[in-house]
């Protein structure tokens, strides 16, 4: 189901128009504190459930590498949890993005990066049994294209930021987008400290994987806190 998408998105990292713009290797350390209002449903075989979620806080955090290589994309790795007790017991979809992108502009007013998002879920869905909680395990990686761009604005230690991965293929869809506002706490030669706030929304809609079908939504306000060496 996703083999033309991976050619896709494969076909949008691997073609830059422009060389990374960095000089020099940058390490990116970051954690995101999201809360998360969740809703959905989803269908295991032919039965069909209402999520029921709870809303409850979730937490994100990442490393990035940024290097001058040419044609050798740039990596982010990316932990995502997304566990929510529902009418039947815990549900799980959480994820690893790995992420390769270019750098297609870089510098104090704006930049603007693309590639892919190959987004692996290794998740849980709860349903009754009997009298008690059964367990439906699902595992799929579903290549997305990647987006990112931030624009500084002047005369100030602000720089608004958007980040989105996103898929669409027959009666699947996985989308992950955030915009948000950064202030630059500590901004020297050996490290800038960034905090992050803004607002996160996350779609998950799963057709067939391991006979599980799912339509659930993710969405919330955001605060984080970001480390560049």
């Amino acid at each position: 189901m996703y083999k033309k998408s991976i050619m896709v998105a494969a076909t949008l990292a691997l073609t830059p128009t422009l060389a990374n713009a960095d000089t020099v290797l940058g390490l990116y350390l970051g954690g995101q504190y999201w809360d998360t209002d969740a809703s959905g449903e989803y269908v295991v075989g032919s039965e069909g459930y209402d999520a029921g979620f709870e809303d409850k806080g979730q937490g994100s955090y990442y490393v990035a590498l940024e290097h001058p290589i040419p044609l050798i994309p740039n990596v982010k790795i990316r932990e995502n949890s997304l566990e929510f007790d529902g009418g039947y017991g815990r549900n799980d979809f959480s994820h690893r993005d790995y992420i390769f992108y270019y750098e297609f502009f870089d510098n104090d007013i704006i930049s603007f990066d693309a590639g892919i998002n190959a987004m692996d879920f290794d998740g849980t869905v709860r349903t009754p049994v009997s009298t008690t909680f059964g367990r439906q395990d699902f595992s799929v990686t579903v290549p997305t294209a990647y987006l990112a761009t931030r624009v500084g604005i002047p005369m100030t230690e602000l720089t608004l930021f958007a980040e989105a991965s996103a898929l669409s293929v027959k009666d699947s869809k996985v989308q992950d987008a955030q915009i948000g506002i950064e202030y630059r706490l500590v901004e020297n030669l050996a490290i800038d400290l960034n905090l992050h706030a803004g607002y996160r929304h996350s779609v998950i809609e799963l057709d067939d994987v391991d006979d599980i079908y799912s339509d659930v939504t993710f969405k919330g306000p955001f605060v984080g806190l970001e480390v560049h060496f």
